[in-house]
């Protein structure tokens, strides 16, 4: 159990039958400071790299759309985008994460 849980079950239980000893608040304290010793934080890299000519489709409203990937940027009905943000755009009318869109992100 996550520390900041169990010390509000803690408290709760404190307000409903009154306060733990210093020498329970003392282990409990050590028990704590091992749990966050032992818990890893991971920073996800997770990059998705999309390769050159792969096709990205998506439906919007009905109708299919596909994007061609570049090697610097992409392809549009025949036009070439920096961006997917900017191909969403094209397709929504309204500003969008183009790689959220198109299932990327």
């Amino acid at each position: 159990m996550p520390p900041n849980i169990f010390e509000k079950r803690i408290k709760s239980w404190a307000d409903k039958y009154g306060a733990l000893s210093p020498e329970v608040m003392r282990k409990i304290d050590k028990l704590v400071e091992q749990y966050d010793k032992t818990q890893k934080v991971v920073k996800s890299s997770k990059v998705l790299s999309i390769t050159d000519g792969t096709k990205l489709i998506r439906e919007f409203k009905g109708q299919k759309y596909s994007v061609i990937v570049l090697t610097e940027g992409y392809e549009f009905n025949g036009v070439k985008y920096k961006s997917l943000s900017a191909i969403a755009n094209q397709i929504t009318g309204t500003r969008w994460n183009g790689k959220k869109f198109f299932g990327v992100a």
